[in-house]
């Protein structure tokens, strides 16, 4: 009897038609090429070049797992046939409909020999949710990144630096003439009240996410069945999260601990999404292994005499054995899950500045001391001349917004806000994640790349925060895709809902009111993608930037201005 085809499985001698086909975009929906150039939808999600391959191979093996059920289900079916029925009809029937193997197979026609083959595929495997590998990179803007590589815009990152400078000891003369003191600091102690308050409710925040060991560690040993656990993840995460938002709102701090608070929250859900839902996926591995080696060794028997029997099946069925195996290993030092369940190293993700979880990163030879000194120190200069920014260019504005208009309440806040907020991205992705990176030894550095460059919000988005970018990659798109049969454009829209929801929070529990405004611009950025990717503005890079730009000088001193209005109006 030939061996039969299983039209689900997409070998990889067949990857490059699939990607190639113009139907790709009806019939593979996820294995539609990204890059614009086949298909009217296929460039809409927002992936970053570097990982296109990564997610498309990802999916890919994603659609080959679910043909390797499907075709062990059909070889159940296969053996049966072989062994109940002789004759060259019944090989010919089989032959011409392999869908009727696997009706035969679920209607309970099975041999003593094939039940080693039939068992339940966990429906809440996301064999899709993995992503790009971490490898040992460095921050662009790391000057000493620029300098080794002799960046030649170099000179003007020394320059915006240096105009910083000289605008704080400007605004500091100015400030003694006025007031006699050269720094206003009224700001900074307004910013640091009820600061050990905040302290301590971060810390037993921090404290309460080690409680997600113990959930791993009872579907580990079967207390909780694998098929139960993600509802016991949803449980989990939605009972910490309200209580950590209530523990917010109860305790009424001011605008900046509020803000700040909530980020950090909202960091730690990430985090412990991630290492629940990457360890009961391993868990759900490692319970499968065992029945891919019984479907190994029935086939190997079945080839006595006749090696070319079942090969397909058999190398398929290797490729995935040897797939999980290299998954439930680390790539560094080897070590191998659950080894990787314990406290020690639990502690060591939650300081690793990454939101997605593995059995092991990349790691650097060394500690520089002097290089950490100078994240530290600059985090705090930055913190000051944001400080002296908000003090006297933005806080006076904004106080007024109730009677100046609504255009010349903008007009003062460009400049000021967009620094602003290239200050706040140097601050955190730069100096705040490199020091916790060298002091965990994480290597892996490229935190953003140059979303300054971008074309269109969709490459902003997933370049300017990676860290965020990779966890609703791998944990909110793939996810939605491989669990939830999303298309790749709605896997896309809910991708940017759960992210605007969860940016339109943060300004409610810093404003103590929910006014909507960052959620509708947030999402009114799709028809702006949209828009990008038409071919006459696609063309145009330096058009594309320059909207880009455009946009992100109105955006914030637009929203500065509607959440500032009805907070001094409407006290």
């Amino acid at each position: 009897m030939g061996v039969h085809k299983n039209p689900l499985i997409i070998s990889k001698i067949e990857r490059k038609n699939i990607l190639e086909t113009p139907l790709a975009n009806e019939t593979h929906p996820q294995l539609t090429p990204q890059n614009g150039k086949t298909g009217t939808s296929a460039s809409f999600l927002p992936l970053p070049p570097a990982a296109l391959s990564d997610s498309i191979d990802t999916v890919i093996c994603s659609q080959e797992s679910t043909g390797l059920r499907q075709r062990r289900l059909s070889l159940k079916s296969e053996v049966t046939t072989e062994t109940h029925t002789q004759t060259a009809d019944s090989d010919r029937s089989n032959a011409s409909s392999p869908t009727s193997d696997i009706s035969n197979a679920d209607s309970g026609v099975i041999t003593s020999k094939s039940k080693y083959i039939q068992r339940r595929s966990h429906s809440n495997h996301r064999h899709a949710s993995k992503k790009g590998k971490f490898t040992e990179r460095s921050s662009q803007l790391d000057f000493g990144t620029l300098e080794r590589e002799k960046n030649p815009m170099r000179g003007f990152f020394v320059l915006f630096w240096v105009s910083m400078g000289w605008y704080t000891i400007s605004t500091a003369w100015e400030t003694f003439v006025r007031a006699g003191v050269p720094f206003d600091m009224s700001l900074a102690f307004q910013m640091s009240e009820r600061g050990a308050e905040l302290a301590t409710s971060d810390s037993l925040m921090i404290l309460s996410c080690f409680l997600v060991i113990p959930l791993v560690k009872l579907v580990q040993y079967r207390i909780v069945p694998v098929s139960a656990a993600p509802v016991m993840n949803w449980i989990w995460l939605g009972l910490w999260f309200s209580t950590v938002v209530s523990w917010a709102l109860f305790n009424n701090w001011g605008w900046t601990q509020s803000g700040a608070f909530t980020i950090h929250c909202i960091a730690m859900l990430m985090k412990q999404a991630s290492y629940l839902m990457s360890n009961l996926e391993s868990i759900w591995k490692t319970q499968e292994l065992p029945h891919l080696q019984a479907d190994i060794d029935l086939l190997r028997a079945e080839q006595e005499g006749d090696a070319s029997r079942h090969q397909e099946q058999l190398e398929l069925l290797l490729s995935e054995q040897a797939q999980f195996k290299a998954d439930l290993k680390g790539k560094v030092t080897g070590l191998d899950f659950p080894r990787n369940l314990t406290f020690f190293n639990f502690v060591d993700y939650m300081a690793i500045p990454t939101l997605v979880y593995e059995i092991e990163y990349p790691r650097t030879k060394s500690f520089r001391p002097m290089y950490f000194l100078e994240k530290v120190l600059g985090t705090f200069g930055i913190f000051f001349l944001l400080v002296s920014i908000v003090s006297h260019n933005i806080n006076p504005v904004l106080e007024m917004s109730g009677e100046i208009d609504f255009i010349t309440c903008i007009m003062r806040l460009l400049v000021p806000f967009m620094i602003c907020f290239i200050l706040l991205f140097h601050i955190i992705f730069d100096c705040v994640c490199n020091a916790f990176a060298e002091l965990t030894y994480f290597a892996d550095r490229e935190f953003y790349e140059d979303w300054w460059n971008s074309t269109s919000f969709d490459e902003y988005a997933r370049k300017w925060n990676k860290p965020v970018h990779e966890f609703l990659l791998r944990h909110v798109y793939l996810e939605s895709i491989s669990s939830y049969k999303l298309s790749r454009q709605n896997a896309t829209l809910l991708t940017f809902f759960v992210s605007s929801v969860f940016h339109e929070l943060v300004m409610a529990l810093t404003g103590k009111r929910l006014r909507p405004w960052l959620f509708l611009l947030q999402m009114f950025q799709i028809p702006l993608i949209y828009a990008a990717r038409i071919p006459w503005v696609r063309k145009r890079k330096t058009l594309g930037n320059a909207f880009f730009w455009f946009g992100m000088f109105v955006g914030p001193p637009l929203l500065g201005a509607m959440y500032a209005r009805e907070h001094y109006l409407h006290p």
